[in-house]
This record gives structure tokens, C-alpha cells and sequence, in this order.
């Protein structure tokens, strides 16, 4: 039986590959949906602070980019994570405009500058990004931990963004991975 860590990776290989043969118009729209579910809850209207990931488009990750541009004409304050590779953490930036955002060496944008700093403790909603959930709230992530390490310093509810293809009974979780309060795909909200 090989360990959890083999079987997550393993899992996380086969998730990526079918994501990355979606065809372009279907990830678009299915995409769309999932903003779409998101900005329509009852929980992001009462959301004055909301942290996003920017999706990697080229990875069809679900896109925010809709997301974001909706926030960008809300009454809410936009949050989005700069990677700090040399200890695995993220850090808070409000962003004003898509102007402000570079390309890490990971392919991910992010803002170019440690600037507007926002506390953990500020948020209100995390949207996350992942590769695959289960019904039970957990998520698979990319394999680094730098958003369960964010995760779980925050009392914000956490709402996790995924095509429906890749929500399972059940996947493979260790102690440290932080479970999710609500998960958005394109046919429904799971809340847990």
C-alpha cells in the first residue's frame, strides 16, 4: 500500500491531466457557473473582505478572473496572495486593479508589490484554489501547503472552487490538511 503522500500525488497527477484536456470552451463556461454560484450566496453578500486566489488559466484552474473583476466593482475589499517561497507562506495584498499583478516563477500572478498589506484576521471569505475536494470538505491542493499552513490561522469561512468531475466520496487526508466549509462546483454548493 503505498503512503498517503503517494496517493494523494498520484491522485493530484490523474485530476491535472483530465483538467488540462478540458476543452476551452467548457472550462470557460463551467468556470462562469461556479462564479456565477459564488457571488449569488448568501455568504459572499454578507462578505465585506474577500480573499481569492488568481486561477491559472493556463493550468485551467476554475478562473476568478470574473470574480475578481465583479469584486473590483463591489463595496468589497479584494485579497490576493503573494507566495513567499523561502518559508512556505503566503502573504495578504489588497489589489486594486489586474495592472498591479507580475508572474511568479510558478506561472502565477500575483501583485508585484508587498503593498496594502491585509491581516488574516480581516477576512471574511477565502476562495480556494484546488486540484480535487471530497464531500466531506476535504481538498486536495497542489502538494506545498501553503494554503493549509493560511488556512489554518483563519476564522473566515472557506469556500473551495472545483469542476464537479473532480468531487469525490472520499480522497486521501493527512492531520495537517484543513477542511473546507463550503465547496462550489458548477451543478451545486456543498456545504459541510
Amino acid at each position: 500500500m503505498s503512503s498517503l503522500k503517494e496517493q494523494k500525488q498520484e491522485l493530484r497527477d490523474e485530476v491535472l491531466t483530465k483538467r488540462g484536456k478540458m476543452p476551452q470552451k467548457e472550462w470557460l463556461s463551467k468556470s462562469l457557473r461556479i462564479t456565477e454560484a459564488l457571488t449569488d450566496s448568501k455568504f459572499y453578500d454578507s462578505s465585506k473582505v474577500v480573499h481569492t486566489y488568481i486561477s491559472m488559466n493556463q493550468r485551467k484552474e476554475v478562473s476568478t478572473d470574473e470574480l475578481i473583476e465583479e469584486l473590483f466593482e463591489s463595496d468589497k475589499k479584494v485579497v490576493v496572495p503573494i507566495t513567499n517561497f523561502s518559508d512556505h507562506s503566503l502573504t495578504h495584498i489588497e489589489l486594486h486593479s489586474f495592472g498591479e499583478l507580475i508572474t511568479n516563477k510558478w506561472g502565477v500572478r500575483e501583485p508585484g508589490k508587498k503593498q496594502d498589506i491585509v491581516a488574516v484576521e480581516a477576512l471574511d471569505l477565502i476562495v480556494i484554489p484546488m486540484a480535487a475536494a471530497d464531500r466531506k470538505g476535504n481538498r486536495l491542493g497542489y502538494g506545498k501547503g501553503f494554503y493549509d499552513r493560511f488556512l489554518e490561522q483563519s476564522k473566515a469561512l472557506k469556500a473551495g472552487l472545483v469542476f464537479s468531475d473532480f468531487v469525490y466520496d472520499e480522497i486521501p487526508v493527512e492531520d495537517f490538511d484543513v477542511k473546507l466549509d463550503v465547496i462550489i462546483t458548477e451543478d451545486e454548493l456543498i456545504f459541510l
